[in-house]
């Protein structure tokens, strides 16, 4: 009774001594009535309910019947004792996995925000390039070519010679003021691509096969936080595709419209792919919602192209 006792406590703890059943076992045939409790306990801890029928065989026993039902109720409430110990170990990995998880997501969304915020200043950089060029820098310069051609009407005698120097001196500073525009609006052109440019520059860095790179629709309806987003959406598009995939093609499309914008990744590569819902489905998923939009995975069963859709809408638009 005492090695089966201590059998069972190795058990407990051990989850690699199956084996020593065999001990159980042997020790069973030789002593049946003296460790029939061991024997029941054991069957009610692991679930198998029945053996209890057999302490009915030593019904004239009592104690050895009370040892019975004794054992029996033992391995009931130890393996209760056992599920809720395993249910509140599940509970405390979820919620560690969860912390962990929010923790990256804080990370992600820190970085996210930085990237937004150097993207803003890039974008407003590159809108006040613009505004100059094409406003006050057009105005500028069609007003200097005006006055070229009127100096070209003036007389010049003596009673007109100092308003012809003054109105030179008028045109040479104006020319100095259109360089200068010049000047201003090419150093606030950011060396940066921004946007779909940069869409298109990932698909090009993209080592193994080139993908197809389509876009349809007016992307100046875009936000630039949302670019920040479709960028990491299309990384781990491409990532994922390199990792899980051997396909012979890549496209990738952009649908923009005033009220939502989608990017479309497909590749044929579907039948390397054994699980759709991994970590950068979950990633991408995190994103998205973060900025109101949704992303789905499907595989077409005939064709054999997987498919990677990721819809944001405009709030505002």
């Amino acid at each position: 009774m005492l090695s089966l006792a201590c059998l069972i406590l190795f058990r407990l703890r051990f989850q690699r001594m199956g084996l020593t059943t065999i001990i159980d076992g042997l020790l069973c045939v030789f002593f049946l009535p003296i460790v029939l409790p061991f024997a029941i306990f054991m069957g009610m801890y692991y679930g198998v309910f029945p053996i209890i029928i057999f302490a009915v065989v030593f019904f004239e026993n009592l104690q050895l019947v009370a040892a019975c039902v004794l054992a029996a109720l033992a391995g009931v409430f130890l393996r209760l004792w056992k599920k809720d110990h395993d249910r509140y170990l599940e509970n405390m990995y979820n919620y560690q996995s969860g912390y962990y998880e929010m923790e990256a997501l804080q990370s992600e969304l820190m970085n996210a925000t930085i990237k937004i915020e150097q993207m803003t200043v890039i974008s407003e950089r590159a809108r006040i390039s613009r505004e100059i060029h094409d406003n006050a820098g057009h105005e500028i310069v069609a007003a200097y070519i005006s006055l070229q051609t009127a100096r070209d009407l003036l007389p010049e005698n003596e009673e007109t010679a100092d308003a012809l120097s003054l109105y030179d001196a008028a045109l040479e500073r104006l020319d100095t003021g259109a360089v200068k525009i010049r000047e201003a609006v090419h150093n606030l052109n950011t060396i940066e691509s921004l946007g779909i440019e940069n869409l298109h520059i990932i698909c090009k860095k993209f080592y193994g096969i080139q993908p197809i790179f389509d876009v349809y629709g007016d992307t100046s309806y875009v936000p630039v936080h949302i670019w920040g987003v479709l960028e990491a959406c299309l990384n781990e598009a491409l990532t994922n595709t390199t990792r899980h995939a051997s396909p012979t093609f890549i496209k990738v499309t952009i649908d923009a419209t005033p009220k939502l914008v989608r990017l479309l990744v497909e590749n044929d590569g579907a039948h390397k792919t054994k699980k759709i819902t991994g970590n950068g489905i979950k990633n991408l998923r995190r994103r998205m919602t973060a900025v109101g939009g949704n992303v789905s995975a499907s595989t077409d069963e005939h064709s054999k192209i997987f498919r990677l859709v990721c819809v944001i809408p405009m709030k505002g638009k």
